[in-house]
């Protein structure tokens, strides 16, 4: 695992509904879905197989439209660290041909298989910037980056890191880590996890707050 750390600017783009109405609405009725400037739009994007994009959109509490903010609402971004990993691809495909050449190739390539791999590498990497910077330990990470209006391709650009997609040789995952604005949590319904797993520890995660 290569961990990387940058110092950011986050770009927060808010969609046109939230500018003029305070809500967000309904992306797949709304008459601009196509052209909608705002990351929070990405995830109604068709995809292979999804045609309405992600099949979790209005139906996890974690995406669009239900989280009900902004990343500059939560976050205070005069201060925030990017916590980089870069995943490579052609390695663990090549293992797994070698290990599986019974296997199609759409299951070698298929994202459920290595993605997990990848958000437990960028997980382990928050784990050791934490470990690395004990003056941080009130800092929040969260992944939860592109359906809080952050541009993340954009923001990376600015610190020399190129986010191509659809990905190839290599995967970046990308977590922010930054102060939380104070009220913030309660007002907007997050909360912050604390795993107490060994490799884990000391780790703190922006969730959504348990309903009632």
């Amino acid at each position: 695992m290569k961990k990387e750390i940058y110092k950011v600017n986050p770009i927060v783009i808010y969609p046109k509904c939230i500018i003029e109405n305070g809500v967000q609405s309904d992306c797949h009725v709304c008459p601009e879905r196509n052209i909608c400037a705002s990351p929070r739009s990405m995830c109604i994007r068709p995809y292979p197989g999804h045609k309405d994009g992600c099949p979790n959109y209005g139906k996890l509490p974690t995406c669009p439209p239900d989280i009900p903010s902004m990343y500059d609402q939560i976050f205070d971004t005069s201060n925030v660290y990017a916590v980089v990993t870069k995943f490579n691809l052609k390695e663990y495909f090549d293992k797994r041909r070698a290990n599986r050449p019974d296997l199609p190739e759409g299951q070698i390539t298929n994202i459920r298989n290595w993605q997990p791999i990848a958000i437990k590498e960028n997980d382990y990497a928050i784990c050791e910037f934490y470990k690395e910077n004990p003056n941080l330990s009130d800092y929040v990470s969260t992944r939860l980056l592109e359906c809080m209006g952050v541009h993340v391709i954009d923001t990376m650009k600015e610190v020399g890191i190129e986010l191509k997609f659809p990905v190839k040789d290599y995967a970046y995952r990308v977590a922010f880590a930054a102060k939380t604005n104070e009220g913030a949590l309660e007002e907007y319904g997050f909360d912050i996890y604390e795993p107490q797993d060994k490799h884990k520890k000391g780790m703190k995660m922006l969730i959504r707050k348990k309903q009632d």
